[in-house]
């Protein structure tokens, strides 16, 4: 059976899930993207790595272009708070053509979509959709987008779910529940891993001393954008707060964004709070080692992969209920707990809460928990759903 995952452009994350249904497919497994996408967002290198990964079961579409309404240009980065990015894409039909697929898999609603739909029902050939939002996250969406959703809809074989928050929003728009799949979204954090094995008892002490010198408050972690989707103002003057009753803990956020110099103006003169700026990926998982617990506060997001990669630090972990990875990932009393960015006290709640908890043993909940949604997990679940459904 050859399957063909159609997908314009994916980040360093996805990789190893691809290679693991490679794997799994025996190398009937292909993946077409476009590398004009990669040279708009300036990711050209990790472009040629695909090419590297795959080999031949990476197709490049270089007959894909994007047109962004607000510059009027083709194939620029756009400003995403402005105008539209409108595909013009050709030659699909072609290259799915060469690979002779049994079945193909889309990501979203639109960009390719619309093709690899048409192209399905012409050659009688099933087609699952990938989709990964959430009831909040398309809590705005309008009624001639969601009209055309469920239009598609009826056209799919199934659907490939991120997990529950994902699931609640397709049946939503009449996705009937056995059609949809829990695939579940992968951290790629064996690096991270690997990098904190590797670092001596001594080390993490003498790093973590700079952050908490006397050793006795717990260092809170933050990895991620400084910006506002990620709820860090209301973060920030939550633990105004924290700090009255816990004047020995230390918030470290690793980052940057739009609102750092912001931030670091209003907040940086606390020496509770550490601005750390851009860090290299090659040594993030230095912050994991040391950190006693990690919260996120975002606003908005579908399945923020920072959590899972902190779980699989053996991190206890904190997040919003706007956070589509929260019911699968956090589970008050084992791992970690969640609470309302919205509402100030339910985080300051959430920061306390880890004063009376066991953290280590915490940290390894958090690792069990992760180990059902990493890599080989996650493509497994794809591969059965495509093997059971087409056979």
């Amino acid at each position: 059976m050859k399957v063909l995952y159609c997908n314009p452009v994916f980040f360093e994350y996805r990789l190893p899930f691809y290679k693991e249904l490679v794997r799994l497919f025996e190398g009937d497994f292909y993946v077409m993207y476009s590398p004009v996408r990669y040279r708009i967002c300036k990711k050209e290198n990790f472009c040629k790595q695909i090419k590297v990964e795959l080999g031949d079961n990476a197709i490049e579409l270089a007959t894909d272009h994007v047109f962004d309404t607000n510059s009027k240009k083709w194939d620029v980065m756009p400003d995403i708070e402005k105008g539209k990015r409108i595909p013009f894409t050709y030659g699909l039909f072609r290259a799915v053509n060469k690979i002779k697929p049994d079945v193909l898999i889309t990501e979203g609603y639109f960009q390719w979509t619309p093709l690899v739909l048409l192209y399905g029902l012409i050659h009688h050939i099933p087609v699952y959709l990938g989709y990964e939002r959430t009831l909040h996250t398309e809590r705005n969406t309008g009624k001639i987008k969601t009209w055309q959703r469920k239009l598609f809809n009826s056209f799919f074989a199934g659907f490939l779910a991120n997990g529950s928050e994902t699931r609640k929003y397709l049946e939503s728009i009449g996705v009937p529940s056995d059609r949809i799949h829990i695939g579940g979204m992968s951290a790629d954090a064996g690096f991270l891993r690997k990098g904190i094995d590797s670092m001596m008892e001594n080390e993490k002490r003498s790093l973590k001393s700079k952050y908490v010198p006397d050793g006795k408050g717990l260092l809170y972690l933050f990895v991620g954008q400084i910006a506002e989707r990620k709820g860090i103002r209301y973060l920030l003057e939550a633990w105004q707060k924290h700090i009255i009753t816990n004047p020995l803990d230390v918030l470290l956020l690793v980052g940057y964004g739009n609102q750092f110099k912001e931030f670091r103006n209003n907040f940086g003169s606390n020496n509770t709070i550490i601005f750390t700026g851009r860090v290299g990926y090659d040594d993030i998982y230095k912050y994991y080692a040391i950190a006693d617990v990690f919260v996120l506060p975002t606003i908005e997001d579908n399945w923020s992969l920072v959590i899972p990669e902190a779980m699989a630090c053996g991190l206890p972990v904190a997040t919003s209920i706007y956070n589509g990875c929260h019911p699968e990932l956090v589970k008050k009393g084992v791992n970690g707990i969640t609470f309302d960015t919205f509402k100030e006290e339910s985080i300051v709640e959430a920061l306390d809460y880890f004063h009376h908890q066991d953290l280590k043993r915490m940290g390894q909940k958090s690792v069990e928990i992760e180990r059902i949604y990493n890599t080989e997990h996650c493509a497994y679940r794809v591969y059965e759903t495509i093997i059971v459904g087409n056979h």
